[in-house]
Order: C-alpha cells, then structure tokens, then sequence
C-alpha cells in the first residue's frame, strides 16, 4: 500500500489509521498536560527513565525530540494513473460508508493535487485536510502539508481523511472538490479495498465547527477505504431523438495528464467544435453514467446532493446557429429515473455576439450556460462540477476552455435575455468552450479575439521550464492595472506591475520566481490582470 505518515506527537503512530479520540477542552488540556509533565519531570530526576518513556509510549508526554520535528509535511509527487478521464467519469459514484482499513500517503497526496488543478475564477481557494491526527492546510505549490489544529478532527471517524475547501464563490469550491472524487477514482487498483468518498452536508457543518477555518468551508467530502464498483466503459446515455452522437465512454487521455496540461485561457481560433466534441462535452458536464442512486435515480458522472440534481434541465448551450437546452432525461425531461442525452433547440440564429457583450465573455465556439432555479450553496457546488467536468473533458480532447463567474442580477438578466433562457432561472456559470489559440498577435482583432471594449491577455510560452514567460496585454482605456502570477490556492506569488498605464498594448514579463527571487516549483500557476472592472486569468504551467 505504500509508506505511511509518522505522526508528530514523538510516538511513531500512522497519521491515517490512528482511532478516533474525543477531544477535550482547553482548561482540561493545560491542566491535564501541567501535571504530566511534572511527573514525567519527577520521573526524571528521580532516576527513573522507564517511567517517564512509559508517558512518552502511551502519547501523553513529548520527549524533547518531537520539538524538532518539521511542521511542514511534504507530500509524494503525484501519479499517473492509468485511466482516462472518460472512464473516470462514468465510473464515478458516491459511497456513503462501508470503510474501513488504512490509506497511503500517495492517495491523500493525489486528491489534494487534483484539487488545486481546478482553476480560479474568484480570488482565493483555501484547501483542508483532516486525518486521524491533525487538520492540515494543503500548499499546492509546494505539495505539503502545514497544521492547522492539531488532533482528530474527522466527521466520520471510519473515514481515512476528509477534504474541505473555502473558496470566495461556491463553483470553485465545487470544481475543485469534483477533481478531488475523480482522482479517487482513477486510483482504482482493483475493486477491494480501494479509495471511495462521498461529499457531504454532515462533514461541512463539522468542518466550520471544529477545523477554526480561516474561511468559510463551502464543501466537504470524506474519503474511505472500502470495496467499489470498479471501471466500467459501459454506455447509459444515448440519444433517443439523434440529435448528439453517441458519446465515448473511455478515450485515450489519462486524467492525470489532463490535469497536468490544463488548457485554460481565454484566447479561441474561429475553428468550430464538431457534434461529437458538442457531445462529449456535455456528457462530461452533466451526462448519465453507469449508475442508480437513491430511489432508482438515474446516476450522473458528478455527485448531486441527496440526488436532488440541481441544474436538470437548466443548462443551455449557445452554438453558432442555434441554442440549445441539454437534457439527460426523456422527455420532457424531468423524469428523473430516465437517461437520454439530447439537444432541445431553444432558439434559432447565433447569440454568441448579445452573450459577449452580456457577460464579457471571449469570442468562442461554444458557450456552455450554467444556470440554477434558485442560489444557495449545493446548488451552485452543482454548478462547479458540471463547469469542471467540461474543462476537464475539453482538456482531454485537445480543446480549451474559460469559465466565467459571479455575474452582477443586471448581467444575469441579460445573458437571459441574449440566449432566451426562461426568466427565473438564474445563470451562475458560463464555460467558454473551443480550440486554443497559439501565438495569436494582440493587435489581431479576427473573429477569435474577445469583444473589443474587453482587456485581452495573451501568455507565450504558458508551459515553461524555467524560461522567463511573456505576457502581452491590451487596454481598452488607460487606468490602473494590477499584473499578478498567483498559485493554485490564489495566493499571490509575485507582483509584475501595479501602477498607471496608457491605453494600448503592452508587454511584461515573470522569471518565474517569486517575490523574494526565489524560483517557484512545478505546478499551475496563473497570471491575473485587473484594471477599469475587468480581471482576466491565464493559466500557466511550470515543468521542472
């Protein structure tokens, strides 16, 4: 299974596999910890070592080596397994319980990597773990753990550990988290004692309760050894009109590649999606998989909350001549039980151009919109996993996407409006769906290129190996402009510029070094300009 954590507390116990203890307050802990050191002290100078090491043995003493143990814990570089995204995503099901046994080190290390792959559309993303010994806050850049608080702190003491995530909108939280369930699954060895998980309502309330989160945790998922399902490339959904090809249930991209070269940039060629890429996206997004849930539900390749499924019916996608609405269910689609995979045509004639002034959006093949009957915060988790399984899906194909967020009631209205979505519904998300651009000219204005009042970031080079990373920009009025390369979690790693410019295009560089000139590690790092209202992210890619 692979080597396992040591725990911190000068005895040599598994920071998996520990049972779970009450805590105790915080008066009955001092108190408590006073008097066995003094004994222990007494143990001491009393000539009587044995009985001091007996305190140390049963956990209630530190020798004076547990002080120089590092707090920070590095984590084994992730893994590539061998399963692509698609099998991954029909296999994927939620399991309530049933666990027992230990995890590796590698298992907890790979969820929290796929976690940190999903990309930022706020400011912040605030990654947690809970073991049987401590709650941890993850570093993506540098893959380890730090504690946070220390002891056993997990919901569900039959879980191997639990992940909670705080971020400033709930479809990061959510786009993150279903990384997290997926990356589970494509650790599949077998079918015994393999990883499953389950997020969960009972877990978050824990979480927000007991962890002192610096953030609010929006969700929460525990992770547990027990027997699963296993692979399976068994096709559910099929199209009971013709109007979407058959989807592939296993393709020939591993996940772990597509999440180490995730093409998430805001720049499209004029190049339009074929039907069968129109497909699998969608599938990806909000498609039936090769499961029931509760009550005969029709599984889903995301988790819903209590299989409440959230967003059926609600996902619209604007194509070049028409819009269309998904459906994953017959008709009329409500029918929760059913499966389909089917396109129901809204409106004739393109909307793209209305969307983009809309939402700010960039010129793209496709727009994949999101939307929600009301806000709150399983719903709009909901949206972060159909948002995700589509850029996960389109990174697998060889495509790219962008996804937009948090939009003002007057931009919800009218992206309604633009796509003639029925009034009620509320747009939440928007992914940005085609193919990518490569060394596109700023001063290019074609057909691929973002409306013209928006500000346009291009990255050269986004996949270095050290080399310095060109990042050209235009502003479509002069103001103050913030340049920043942040690290998965948001967090600022250096400042390129803040200051005044002049309208126009401009250029700028990272050393890809952090702000005390050190050179930053492997990982996802992304540039973030902001000026006159507008932000724009893109992704870049850091190989040592």
């Amino acid at each position: 299974m692979g080597s396992r954590f040591v725990v911190h507390d000068g005895c040599s116990r598994s920071l998996l596999s520990l049972r779970k203890r009450e805590p105790i307050g915080p008066l009955a802990r001092l108190v408590s910890a006073s008097c066995i050191l003094a004994i222990a002290c007494l143990a001491l100078a009393a000539g009587s070592p044995p009985f001091a090491s007996a305190l140390c043995d049963r956990g209630l003493f530190l020798p004076a080596s547990a002080f120089a143990q590092p707090a920070r814990v590095s984590l084994p570089a992730p893994v590539v397994n061998p399963h692509s995204t698609e099998i991954c995503l029909n296999s994927r099901i939620s399991y309530h319980g049933g666990w027992g046994g230990t995890a590796t080190e590698q298992m907890l290390g790979d969820a929290l990597a796929a976690c940190a792959c999903a990309p930022l559309t706020g400011s912040f993303r605030m990654i947690y773990a809970a073991t049987a010994t401590n709650v941890y806050r993850y570093d993506a850049a540098a893959h380890s753990l730090t504690v946070h608080k220390s002891g056993d702190w997990r919901s569900d003491g039959t879980a191997v550990f639990e992940v909670g995530i705080a971020a400033d909108n709930y479809v990061d939280a959510g786009a993150a988290m279903h990384l997290a369930q997926l990356e589970s699954v494509a650790l599949w060895a077998g079918t015994a004692a393999q990883l499953a998980s389950c997020p969960r309502a009972t877990a978050v309330t824990y979480a927000n309760s007991h962890w002192d989160p610096e953030e609010t945790i929006d969700i929460a998922i525990s992770f547990g050894m027990r027997t699963v399902q296993g692979f399976t490339a068994t096709r559910v959904a099929t199209s009971s009109d013709g109007t979407l090809p058959d989807p592939v249930m296993d393709g020939s991209v591993y996940l772990d590649d597509a999440l180490a070269n995730p093409a998430y940039d805001s720049t499209f060629t004029a190049e339009e999606l074929t039907t069968g890429e129109v497909s699998q996206l969608l599938w990806a997004a909000y498609g039936c998989s090769n499961h029931r849930v509760s009550g005969s539900r029709a599984g889903l390749v995301c988790a819903s909350a209590v299989a409440n499924y959230y967003l059926t019916r609600r996902i619209y996608l604007a194509a070049p001549s028409h819009v269309f609405r998904y459906h994953n269910h017959l008709p009329p689609g409500s029918d929760l039980n059913s499966r389909d995979h089917r396109l129901e045509t809204l409106s004739v004639g393109d909307a793209r151009p209305a969307l983009r002034a809309a939402a700010r959006l960039p010129e793209c093949s496709h727009d994949l919109i999101v939307c929600v009957a009301s806000t709150g915060a399983w719903p709009e988790v909901e949206v972060g996993f159909a948002a995700m399984g589509a850029l996960v899906q389109a990174w697998s194909l060889g495509l790219q996407g962008y996804t937009r967020t948090a939009f003002t009631s007057e931009e919800q209205a009218a992206i309604r409006q633009a796509a003639g979505i029925p009034a009620g519904e509320i747009p939440i998300a928007i992914v940005c769906l085609g193919h990518a651009r490569q060394g596109a000219d700023i001063e290019d204005h074609g057909a691929a290129n973002p409306h013209p009042g928006d500000v346009q970031l291009r990255i050269d080079g986004r996949i270095t190996a050290g080399a310095d990373v060109s990042m050209r920009y235009r502003l479509p009025a002069a103001g103050t402009v913030e340049l920043s390369i942040h690290d998965c979690l948001g967090r600022r790693v250096s400042s390129i510029l803040a200051g005044d410019q002049e309208r126009g295009t401009h250029e700028a560089r990272w050393d890809v070094r952090d702000e005390k000139g050190r050179p930053v590690v492997s990982g996802v790092y992304y540039c973030r300009l902001q000026t006159g209202g507008q932000v724009r992210t893109a992704s870049i890619v850091v190989l040592r």
